[in-house]
């Protein structure tokens, strides 16, 4: 592709949004955003799960099948910053299994979980790291027991397909924030704001209100021997203007996408869309240029309220333009706000965002806002 063409010619392009199948609009109770405005939709009663304190047990599971091996060295650092702030940790039984493409096996992931969520002194259900594979274990989750006994479950990137199944199918607020291997084993110890805002959205029952960026921010790959090289936060930036209230849903893209069609998928009218992408080096804008397409032609920009979009790793200038400038062709004709350039998924440090809670943009308060609590 001829990036410098295309985004040329993007700059002209209006974009004409499909009609779209719609998604049923089943949602949580409305709340009142930060600026007195309230949802546009209804949808079934939110979950909240309890809260986390000092105490707690919490489980480390593996939904993912991963393509790297675990380095001992930062499981040690991310199990020891969680008994630094007094949580107890135990591994499920298949956590460490061999790590390479389909193994451990799906039932053996799926096995993990349910243990997790029917083991009464397990408060709270993190996971190791990202990979694939994770909408496979989906079909063989305990649902009635998950609904029996709803706890904290938090990942990013390929459990963006946990979180999101977890949501659609009993309800469930999830979040997506970090993990054993991507954000609690930072060398020598996770980022500051990475622990702050896990720790507000975890451990208390207030909302957590108006989100910042971090001074600096970091899309170098992690090191074990040396902390990564950090620049300046250029701050987070308004594609498009306006205001906007609703659940906050999403995760990373590709994988959210994979649900469309099944049980699984989240009912998105009248939500603020939150989604990030990992850049692996190679044909990344051509799957971000498919995946907008997509949305498109679902419709799905007729129904969302928002857009909040995260920092990619590895853009140059120019990619960056591209990005974006794809962003606002496929969302030509649309009213809604669009926020950009958001510290979460694949950069450090990260937000902690709660999945399925009432949030709010404000472009002209330069706001975004998580507006209730999203535990108990």
């Amino acid at each position: 592709m001829d990036k410098i063409n295309r985004r040329e010619a993007l700059k002209g392009t209006a974009g004409v949004l499909l009609a779209g199948a719609g998604i049923s609009a089943n949602r949580a109770p409305e709340a009142e955003g930060a600026d007195g405005s309230t949802s546009h939709d209804t949808m079934r009663k939110l979950i909240k799960p309890p809260k986390l304190a000092s105490q707690d047990t919490v489980g480390i599971v593996s939904p993912a099948s991963s393509f790297f091996p675990v380095h001992e060295s930062a499981l040690q650092r991310g199990v020891a910053y969680l008994e630094k702030i007094g949580l107890h940790v135990q591994l499920a039984p298949h956590t460490l299994d061999q790590r390479q493409h389909l193994n451990p096996p799906t039932q053996h992931r799926a096995e993990d979980l349910n243990q997790m969520f029917a083991d009464p002194k397990i408060k709270a259900i993190f996971c190791l790291s990202g990979g694939s594979g994770v909408n496979a274990v989906l079909p063989l989750l305990d649902w009635e027991q998950i609904e029996r006994s709803p706890k904290i479950v938090m990942g990013y990137s390929a459990i963006t397909a946990l979180l999101i199944g977890l949501y659609t199918k009993i309800g469930l607020a999830t979040f997506h924030g970090p993990m054993i291997l991507n954000g609690f084993s930072e060398y020598p110890q996770p980022f500051t704001y990475t622990q702050k805002c896990f720790e507000q959205v975890l451990f208390k029952t207030e909302p957590v209100r108006a989100l910042k960026p971090p001074t600096q921010w970091t899309d170098a790959y992690t090191s074990e021997e040396q902390p990564r090289t950090m620049k300046t936060n250029p701050g987070w930036r308004w594609l498009r203007d306006g205001k906007a209230t609703g659940p906050l849903i999403g995760g990373n893209l590709s994988v959210m996408l994979t649900l469309v069609g099944t049980p699984y998928w989240a009912p998105l009218r009248g939500a603020i869309l939150c989604f990030e992408e990992v850049n692996f080096g190679n044909g990344l804008l051509r799957q971000v240029d498919e995946s907008l397409a997509q949305c498109q032609q679902m419709g799905l920009f007729d129904q969302i309220a928002g857009l909040v979009i995260g920092k990619v790793n590895e853009l140059s200038e120019e990619e960056e333009q591209l990005f974006e400038s794809l962003i606002l062709e496929y969302t030509a004709g649309s009213q809604f706000p669009i926020l950009t350039g958001i510290d979460f998924g694949h950069t450090a440090p990260q937000l902690t965002l709660p999945i399925g809670v009432q949030a709010s943009l404000n472009s002209q308060q330069d706001r975004f806002s998580i507006d209730e609590a999203a535990v108990w």
